[in-house]
C-alpha cells in the first residue's frame, strides 16, 4: 500500500527526516511514535504532499508519489487528518463534510456514519465551523477525512485537545478504520491509545526509524523500552 524508502526531507536547512524507510500493508494500522521534534509530522506531511523529500522514494499503491501535490495524492485515494483543527472556518460543519464526501463502496464512511459518532457535530449542523471549539473543529476535520473513504488515513495527533470521553470515541473510529480493512497511519503523543489500536509500531528518533515492533502490545508493558524510546516511565500512560 504505502512505501517509503531512504526518504531525506528538509525544513528549509533543517535535516528533519534523515533516511527513513517503512510500509504500511493493506488494510493495516502503524502506530508513528516519537517525542515532540523528532519527525513524525514531517513523516505525515511528506506522505501527503504538504512536504517534498530531497531523497528517497514513496510509492501508494505502486506508484512514485513523492514530489506530487497534495492534491493529486489525495486524488489517489489517501485522507489526511491534520495536526491543529483544520477547517474552512466559513463554511457550515454541514458544508465542510459534504464537500469532502468521495464515493466509496456499501461499506463506505457516510455524513450520517459521523454525525452518529460526533452528534455535537450534528447539534451543530448548520453553524460555522470557525465557531466550534477546538475539541469540535478537530472531530469535523476526522469526520471530513473519514467521509472522503480513501484507502489510506493520515491521523496526525487526532486526540490532541480533546477530552476523555470523545478520545475514547477516536478510539473507537480507529478500531472501526481496522474492522472495515481501511490502511492507517496513526501519529499519536498518547502511547497506551496508540499501542492498544494498531497493528505494528515505529519509533522516530531524530528524524529517523529507532526502533520498530510487531508486537505494539508488549511494547505497552516494556518499561524499560518505553523509558529508552519515549522516555514513558512504567506502562504505556495515556
Amino acid at each position: 500500500m504505502l512505501e517509503l524508502r531512504d526518504v531525506h526531507t528538509y525544513y528549509g536547512a533543517s535535516h528533519v527526516l534523515q533516511g527513513v524507510s517503512l510500509d504500511v500493508a493493506e488494510g493495516e494500522v502503524l502506530g508513528v511514535l516519537g517525542r515532540n521534534g523528532m519527525g513524525k509530522t514531517t513523516l505525515v506531511h511528506t506522505v501527503a504532499g504538504l512536504l517534498r523529500p530531497r531523497r528517497g522514494s514513496v510509492r501508494f499503491g505502486g506508484r512514485e508519489i513523492g514530489g506530487s501535490s497534495a492534491e493529486r495524492i489525495a486524488r489517489a485515494g489517501m485522507a489526511l487528518v491534520p495536526q491543529g483543527h483544520r477547517v474552512f472556518p466559513s463554511l457550515t460543519v454541514k458544508e465542510n463534510l459534504k464537500v469532502a464526501v468521495r464515493r466509496s463502496g456499501p461499506d463506505g464512511w457516510t455524513v450520517d456514519d459521523v454525525v452518529d459518532r460526533f452528534p455535537v457535530l450534528g447539534e451543530r449542523y448548520g453553524l460555522s465551523a470557525g465557531l466550534l471549539s477546538g475539541g469540535q473543529q478537530q472531530m469535523l476535520a476526522l469526520g471530513r477525512a473519514l467521509v472522503g473513504n480513501g484507502r489510506l488515513v493520515l491521523l496526525d495527533e487526532p486526540t490532541e485537545g480533546l477530552d476523555p470521553q470523545t478520545v475514547a470515541k477516536v478510539g473507537d473510529v480507529v478500531d472501526e478504520l481496522r474492522r472495515r480493512g481501511t490502511s492507517a497511519i496513526l501519529v499519536e503523543q498518547k502511547v497506551d491509545f496508540a499501542l492498544r489500536r494498531v497493528d505494528r509500531a515505529v519509533v522516530l528518533g531524530r528524524g529517523q526509524v529507532v526502533h520498530t515492533t510487531d508486537n505494539p502490545q508488549e511494547l505497552r508493558t516494556d518499561t524499560a523500552a518505553l523509558r529508552e524510546l519515549l522516555a514513558v516511565g512504567g506502562t504505556a500512560r495515556t
